[in-house]
């Protein structure tokens, strides 16, 4: 079954911009039906290809990452 941009954004809580921005960058597998440009239509099996690559696993056994210093602001008074 394929899914229109709308459907996919939709299933992944984002826009459909962010969506277009995946199909554009190549990120995510689609196929374009109908005359010139055409519209998108992402397939489920590609859809979910794309989730199993976005997955990152849990941090446990990784070191933390060190902190963040951030420069002191000398000119602004609080």
């Amino acid at each position: 079954m394929y899914l229109t941009v709308r459907e996919v954004a939709t299933r992944l809580r984002v826009s459909a911009s962010s969506v277009y921005l995946l199909v554009e960058n190549g990120r995510l597998s689609h196929h374009r039906i109908g005359a010139r440009r055409g519209a998108i239509r992402v397939s489920e099996e590609d859809l979910a290809a794309y989730l199993a690559h976005c997955r990152q696993e849990g941090t446990e056994g990784r070191p933390a990452p060190p902190p963040v210093t951030r420069p002191k602001l000398k000119h602004i008074r609080l």
